[in-house]
């Protein structure tokens, strides 16, 4: 991997992730999980760590970047992309005691702005995010073109509101799961088994993987999303979980019928907020939802935990809301651009409407 950078273009790999990490760890508890494990692992880590700073020094914002080509290889056209896991979001770590202004000036520094390119993108990012809009303001101040596309919406459940009301699950709602883990027995017992990335074994990712086999997502072309099942992804996690800070946000659980696993639920922990990044189940066992059973659980035990907000990201509206997910928000793909003349040749083919496919990317 090349050394990452920081401001003036010094090679400094151990600061750069040193920097990462402390940004982040700065950051509003949401954002917590943006850490140089983060961007550093799996098959498509970060080349470069760009840190853009103040003018005393201070570090104000942390871009860990990849190149990827776009268009004819003929013309050579790269774009420096912000690198990171697709789910929940990608982001750069940010001062969030800093000023739209002292960022600018930050951007607006020569050497920063060849370390970063001509068009660096940014996405999917939560259009909402405050440390996102920060950085979007300090670089339309800069004089960077700031090209945005929406791919998707956001879904989310207000815990704390939910468990307040006292109606959350509701009755009915629970004697039905009830019911349906009373036809789960009848093949075999019914167990459920939580783990944070401090104790998750291989048999449980294992166990993951083998449930993501049997589901829909696993019987698509090449395994389509998943993230267990698909080694590349598995790596990635596995990975990301070697980080102390990070294991201790990786949250999940699994259902098993007898000795094998049904339904998985998978997530990060955040501060009051819990990103639901996968969740499945073997179609085998579809006709008693095991899914639903599992996430209801994974629910509460978050909320007892102290979880306010769950952000289940985007697509699948329809169960989302039956269990009472509601839209929270616009999931935006942004291309940061220097040349204002690029920029207005990119706007019509950037900004057309798109209809959202999952990824991993």
């Amino acid at each position: 991997m090349n050394a990452p950078f920081s401001h003036g273009l010094k090679a400094e790999t151990l600061s750069g992730s040193e920097t990462l990490d402390a940004l982040a760890h700065a950051e509003r508890p949401e954002r917590g999980f943006l850490r140089a494990a983060w961007f550093l692992s799996g098959p498509a880590p970060a080349t470069q760590i760009v840190v853009a700073r103040s003018t005393s020094g201070t570090p104000l914002a942390a871009f860990p970047l990849r190149p990827r080509p776009v268009g004819p290889a003929v013309l050579g056209l790269t774009v420096s992309e912000v690198t990171g896991p697709y789910w929940p979001m990608r982001g750069v770590p940010v001062d969030r005691s800093a000023s739209a202004s002292d960022l600018a000036g930050a951007l607006d520094n020569r050497e920063l702005k060849a370390a970063l390119g001509m068009v660096l993108r940014l996405g999917p990012a939560l259009e909402s995010d405050a440390s996102l809009q920060l950085l979007r303001k300090a670089a339309s101040l800069a004089g960077w073109r700031v090209l945005s596309k929406t791919v998707g919406q956001l879904f989310a459940l207000d815990l704390a509101k939910l468990s307040e009301s006292g109606a959350w699950p509701s009755s009915k709602g629970q004697q039905k799961d009830r019911w349906r883990v009373r036809q789960l027995e009848k093949t075999g017992p019914v167990s459920l088994a939580s783990f944070s990335g401090q104790d998750w074994s291989l048999a449980v990712r294992d166990s993951i993987a083998a449930i993501e086999a049997h589901s829909w997502v696993g019987q698509l072309d090449e395994g389509a999303d998943t993230k267990f099942m698909d080694p590349d992804l598995r790596a990635t996690w596995e990975d990301i979980a070697r980080d102390p800070a990070l294991a201790a946000m990786i949250r999940g659980s699994v259902l098993s019928v007898g000795e094998t696993p049904v339904a998985f639920t998978f997530g990060l922990d955040c501060g009051t907020t819990r990103y639901c990044i996968a969740n499945n189940f073997d179609q085998r066992f579809s006709k008693h939802s095991p899914g639903r059973i599992l996430l209801y659980d994974d629910f509460t035990r978050a909320a007892q935990r102290g979880v306010q907000w769950l952000d289940w990201g985007l697509g699948d509206a329809g169960y989302k809301q039956q269990m009472g997910a509601e839209p929270a928000g616009a999931f935006v793909d942004l291309l940061f651009v220097r040349n204002p003349f690029l920029a207005r040749a990119l706007q019509p083919l950037w900004e057309r409407p798109v209809h959202h496919q999952a990824s991993s990317a």
